[in-house]
């Protein structure tokens, strides 16, 4: 306490740091976005001024100036935009490693964490600090004392999240096992290693279990449960041993230091048989006020105990409940954004290229009211520059409202996000018209619906056309 009331306000001070740390972190994506707006918008010193005097031509690009190109790829970094047949990819990929409804770890969740490790480990850094310094300074024992502080929380929250999220992977793998012999063990556990840029429909026939496997993985164990475990044990028996210890000092030494100034007179000593029974009042009262403090300590350093083990128990359940099990989970969820359905996705980055889009468009008129570029053509658009650069593979940008292009390519029946859509299709029985219609009908955006009827017509008359050689050909072989 005496070193709180020293250090108070260096204590406000980290306090407020970590604050601010936790709600960067947790608002990251937009806080990092919005300074990058500001940057661009400064009147003067803007970054938006400094590219409105730069016209030179890319050499690998001649139709593109150097300050668009520099724009665009500046506010791409927030605007991941990505097909409805890739989102569904994504998707996919969650659901079947049971990863879907779950997030990453909060910036929030982690702060609560440190705070809660920072307060129980100041007493026990404390005494440490005092034994590993003790014959130096006051300030050298705070100092020493804030690094144990430091250290202690890094290493117990990340051997407790990790601990957490190991249980939840492990549990994963052993449910999907069990499933697995509880079916039979019918073929191998696990079939393929599925990777986030695979056709996530090529282990649909598969049961469930083998799909989460192929993406999890089969291999799990306990160690960092076991190490968390043992940590936690021992900084609770070894914190709650020294402070006893050190209780037990302190009475000590209160006791052979306690004097009664009556037990003599004029400083001459009275008598033995005078002095035995004030003694023996003395020393009963001294030893039944040692065993009460010493009692009510020890409740208190049990109490201390609870609390630091119940903390790193609320540790490793945050590392339970956030965070994904499987090995691209993580990435998927950063492509969708989080989001369960694509029109939330478009809603959540149409914000982001309104921003974008009206940036360039403000730099291409200052490019063009300048004196010296006259006869300067500008003709592209941001959605040309996200076209050119989609997280997709080459040749499935179109498929974006967002992305659209001057001239967009057919896209053949055989491409992935047309082939996705086709199976789906196909496996809805013929006899349920209305389910096929339906289906249809909710394929957007309207382009990529005439795309998919343009894909079924190509598909039914290969198809007509293979039944036909078929009949050719028994034909012949009749004749």
């Amino acid at each position: 306490m005496s070193w709180l009331n020293q250090n108070i306000a260096a204590v406000y001070s980290a306090i407020a740091l970590g604050i601010a740390i936790a709600i960067y972190f947790a608002f990251k994506f937009k806080i990092d976005f919005l300074w990058l707006n500001f940057w661009y918008s400064l009147p003067v010193f803007g970054k938006l001024t400094r590219l409105s005097h730069d016209s030179t031509r890319l050499s690998s690009n001649q139709s593109w100036t150097n300050a668009e190109r520099t724009l665009c790829h500046d506010y791409k970094q927030f605007i991941h935009l990505t097909t409805q047949s890739e989102f569904r990819q994504q998707l996919n990929y969650l659901r079947k490693a049971q990863d879907n409804g779950r997030r990453p770890l909060a910036g929030w969740l982690t702060l609560l964490l440190a705070v809660l490790v920072v307060a129980e480990g100041l007493g026990f850094s404390y005494l440490l600090g005092s034994w590993m310094a003790m014959e130096g300074s006051e300030n050298t024992r705070n100092l020493l004392m804030l690094a144990i502080v430091f250290v202690l929380c890094v290493i117990l929250l990340y051997i407790t999240h990790s601990a957490g999220h190991q249980l939840y992977r492990t549990a994963l793998v052993r449910g999907c096992e069990k499933e697995w012999r509880d079916d039979g063990q019918p073929g191998n556990f696990k079939s393929n290693n599925i990777i986030l840029d695979d056709d996530q429909s090529i282990d649909d026939k598969r049961p469930e279990y083998t799909q989460c496997v192929n993406r999890v993985g089969t291999g799990g164990n306990y160690f960092w449960i076991i190490a968390a475990t043992i940590l936690i044990v021992l900084i609770a028996v070894g914190s709650t041993r020294m402070r006893m210890q050190h209780l037990e000092g302190e009475l000590t030494q209160e006791t052979t230091q306690t004097a009664n100034p009556f037990l003599s007179s004029g400083g001459v000593a009275l008598p033995g048989d005078v002095l035995k029974p004030q003694k023996d009042a003395e020393s009963k009262a001294t030893q039944d006020g040692n065993k009460a403090r010493g009692g009510e300590g020890a409740a208190a350093f049990y109490m201390l105990a609870v609390i630091f083990i119940a903390t790193q128990v609320v540790a490793i359940s945050a590392g339970y409940n956030y965070g994904f099990a499987g090995k691209e989970s993580n990435s998927a969820y950063k492509n969708t954004y989080g989001f369960s359905t694509y029109d939330a996705y478009l809603r959540f980055c149409e914000p982001f290229i309104q921003v974008a889009r009206a940036k360039l468009q403000t730099l291409q008129q200052r490019l063009m009211e300048r004196q010296s570029n006259k006869n300067i053509r500008l003709e592209h658009t941001l959605n040309d520059y996200l076209a050119e650069h989609q997280r997709v593979a080459p040749g499935r940008a179109q498929d974006h409202p967002q992305a659209t292009v001057q001239t967009q390519p057919k896209i053949a029946a055989s491409e992935p996000g047309i082939a996705n859509l086709l199976t789906e299709y196909n496996a809805i029985p013929q006899a349920d018209r209305d389910r096929r219609l339906q289906f249809v009908k909710s394929i957007q955006p309207e382009y990529l619906k005439e795309q998919f009827k343009q894909g079924l017509r190509e598909k039914k008359e290969a198809d007509a056309k293979l039944t036909a050689e078929q009949e050719d050909r028994e034909l012949e072989e009749l004749v």
